[in-house]
């Protein structure tokens, strides 16, 4: 038996994602939200730490369960915390419409590793400020193509990875 993708999961935002009323967003409470949907963030210890308008914030924490052969954060781990980093973007930028997305899934990536990632590691991932606009005042519509990037930092703030997040996304007009 196929399964089925969870096409309700926005619906759990609803209550803090604010309304047309002029109701703001309520940040804090999507990121509490956002740290118990995701299992397997929850098994590799991914902690989601921001979502706002602007950008996502996910943190790895340091610890050997973490690392690699080699001593370094695994990139598995830089990985899903740049994915998931990425999908906070997506909720704190389309908060107001959130209940209309039917679609949100990341189509491609591409990583590149600047350099082993040692410590704790934060990813901040933001999304094209342009297209985010273009959903938010309605003009676009439907089934449409949302790129991201996030950067990985170390436990120094140097830049470790940077990532490209290619994204499909469907959004019900309003």
């Amino acid at each position: 038996m196929a399964q089925q993708l969870n096409r309700d999961v926005f619906e759990g935002f609803a209550p803090y994602a604010g309304s047309s009323d002029g109701t703001a967003p309520d940040y804090e409470k999507m990121c509490e939200h956002a740290n118990t949907m995701v299992p397997f963030s929850n098994h590799v210890g991914t902690r989601m730490i921001e979502i706002s308008p602007e950008r996502g914030v996910v943190e790895v924490p340091a610890g050997e369960q973490m690392h690699n052969h080699m001593g370094g954060v695994h990139a598995g781990a830089q990985f899903l915390a740049a994915e998931l980093a990425g999908a906070m973007a997506f909720g704190g930028a389309f908060a107001p419409v959130i209940t209309q997305v039917k679609l949100f899934i990341l189509r491609s990536c591409t990583v590149s590793f600047l350099k082993p990632g040692l410590g704790r590691i934060r990813a901040v991932a933001t999304l094209d400020p342009r297209t985010v606009a273009d959903v938010l005042s309605g003009e676009v519509t439907g089934r449409f193509e949302l790129d991201g990037k996030a950067w990985l930092y170390d436990e120094g703030d140097t830049a470790v990875g940077k990532v490209y997040l290619d994204y499909v996304v469907d959004v019900l007009p309003r």
